[in-house]
């Protein structure tokens, strides 16, 4: 029963116009073909195509690793940069201290010098003032004494004339002593 139905489709794909034989071949060929192509040109070009589609993802995958490593390394310079600027306004900050430290002491030291100096030129005219009046003493005792002499050369002795010039110059000396203060 089997043939007979076998037979009146095969008919009806004549009066198709299919030929049964000839799509049997046609069905036959193309399993070859299909075969044939699966066996040496699908799995090699499959084969190329999932390894060349593994590479671009092991390079999509080593390219955002290596932007995300850039980016820690762009991050890790931005603080390096911050920490540098920083140190460096600690520094400039210390130098300017130490700047001020060193304009304080070579002000000290300038002042300390100043008031050395001006002792030094006090005890020296001083020094010269007390020559001054020591000369001026003796030029005036030597004044006195030729006064004395040329006045009262008869009255007084040498003695008291010595004793009169003595006091005299007490005197003088306590007077120039409250004028000089």
């Amino acid at each position: 029963m089997d043939a007979i139905k076998y037979f009146k489709e095969v008919k009806y794909m004549k009066e198709l116009g299919i030929e049964p034989v000839l799509l049997l071949a046609q069905i036959i060929n193309f399993a070859i073909i299909f075969f044939v192509l699966k066996k040496f040109l699908y799995k090699p070009l499959f084969s190329v195509i999932n390894k060349r589609k593994r590479e671009i993802e092991e390079g999509l995958t080593m390219a955002r690793k290596i932007q995300e490593d850039e980016e820690k390394a762009k991050e890790k310079q931005e603080k390096l940069i911050a920490e540098a600027k920083k140190e460096a306004r600690a520094i400039v900050e210390e130098a300017k201290k130490q700047a001020e430290q060193q304009k304080k002491q070579m002000l000290a030291d300038a002042q300390k010098e100043v008031a050395s100096m001006m002792e030094k030129a006090k005890a020296q005219a001083e020094a010269k003032l007390k020559a001054v009046e020591e000369e001026m003493r003796k030029q005036l005792v030597d004044l006195a004494a030729l006064m004395a002499e040329k006045v009262l050369p008869d009255v007084l002795s040498d003695a008291d004339h010595r004793k009169l010039i003595a006091s005299q110059l007490k005197d003088l000396e306590k007077t120039m002593k409250k004028s000089v203060n």
